[in-house]
């Protein structure tokens, strides 16, 4: 009778100390957690000092140690959860590069051919040979010059549309994307629109090869590339090759421009500026399908890299290692490097950032420890404009990052 008073006494203890676990006699697990929650709590309320009214939180997943770990700090009064969505943005990317290896991995296609190439067992192009896809610079630009951003592309997200174009187009001076999105709300981009922008305006970077430019059109066309080989839309594709093989069930990639809403449950994000918050209960994501647009869950995003990284998941260890995580630019070393779908954070480990309207998103894996973490804030603050977003990101959000793995890794 002793023993059964000793195990409840033990048990409601564990449950007081924060740790819901049935072997939290486990005392590493518990010290982790705890120290996590408060390094969480702390940031935020650090936060808080530079932004008085700061409507957004933080929410942050943690593998290490074979142990999982979630927690939040500013969701007070919202049921967060590890299975709840948000936006992850940018950390698409490094799906929609899983998805073009896997096709080079299954001989479907090769990376080091030119997208004027043909498509292996056919007699289609990588992009139609057609006017209206004649971007520029074409016959000089590689599947993995697209995959690394080293192609040139022009960003029609993030920037405008020269005013000193030769084009006899509307748009000049604008964001393609918003001028439209300000005529139709519920227009559907697609990739062959896009494509069809950049050749009539003849807008790039640079020659192929030659410098480095972020550009999230350049992975609307690996999107593109991905539905000419497969023969699938890129939403099918992704879903029945990559999410689901690697159990991905809560997350998704909305197309279409009225599918605005997320599923439930679901984290909105805010615009904050100079105190005052703008809820943001829906957007139209369509412009952003293969470089931007996936809804997913923290759990989800931390098993998919996770799997992926340390070849368990759809790609084997030789894509992986040789491919993905080692095709960095001739000159730049892997501190700060991209490579597919990939960035390196020095002394943190492989991964990428997402920004989208609302989030910002952290996702990592370290080979070298098994460490993985996904941390996102849903909420931008634009009070001193970028440089406000910036602080976000290295004064908070970097600082958890390495906070966290220093904390669940010394042991």
């Amino acid at each position: 009778m002793k023993t059964k008073y000793f195990f409840l006494t033990l048990l409601s203890l564990a449950v007081l100390s924060g740790c819901s676990k049935f072997d939290q006699l486990d005392n590493t697990y518990c010290a982790n957690k705890k120290a996590l929650e408060q390094m969480l709590q702390s940031e935020y309320e650090d936060y808080l000092e530079v932004a008085p009214g700061y409507p957004g939180g933080l929410v942050l997943k943690v593998i290490a140690g074979g142990e999982e770990y979630f927690l939040t700090a500013g969701m007070d009064g919202k049921d967060v959860t590890g299975q709840t969505r948000f936006r992850a943005a940018s950390c698409t990317k490094t799906f929609t590069a899983t998805a073009i290896l896997l096709l080079h991995q299954q001989g479907k296609l090769k990376i080091s051919d030119f997208i004027t190439d043909t498509i292996p067992g056919t007699d289609q192009t990588y992009l139609p040979d057609i006017p209206e896809c004649a971007i520029p610079n074409k016959s000089q630009i590689t599947i993995l010059d697209l995959l690394r951003h080293r192609a040139g592309i022009f960003d029609l997200g993030n920037d405008d549309i020269p005013d000193t174009v030769s084009a006899d187009v509307p748009y000049k001076g604008e964001n393609y994307i918003d001028y439209m999105l300000m005529k139709d709300p519920d227009r559907t981009f697609h990739f062959d629109e896009l494509v069809g922008v950049l050749a009539r305006t003849g807008v790039s970077y640079f020659n192929p090869g030659s410098g480095y430019h972020y550009s999230n059109t350049g992975y609307s066309i690996l999107g593109w590339i991905i539905e000419r080989v497969s023969g699938m839309s890129y939403k099918e594709f992704l879903e029945e090759n990559v999410l689901k093989p690697m159990g991905m069930y809560h997350s998704y990639m909305p197309v279409l421009g009225t599918d605005r809403l997320m599923t439930a449950p679901s984290v909105n994000g805010y615009l904050f500026f100079k105190g005052e918050s703008l809820e943001l209960k829906e957007d139209n994501m369509s412009a952003n399908v293969a470089e931007g647009n996936i809804v997913t869950t923290p759990n989800d995003l931390a098993r998919f890299i996770q799997r992926l990284l340390s070849g368990k998941g759809v790609l084997n260890y030789y894509t992986v290692n040789s491919l993905m995580m080692n095709c960095l630019p001739n000159g730049i070393t892997t501190a700060g490097g991209y490579g597919c779908g990939l960035e390196y954070a020095n002394n943190l480990g492989y991964g990428h950032n997402g920004a989208h309207q609302g989030y910002l998103t952290f996702m990592i894996y370290d080979p070298l420890t098994d460490f993985t973490l996904v941390v996102y804030t849903n909420a931008w603050n634009f009070s001193d404009g970028i440089a406000s977003i910036s602080y976000q990101v290295t004064n908070m959000l970097q600082n958890i990052c390495y906070r966290s793995k220093e904390l669940v890794t010394k042991h």
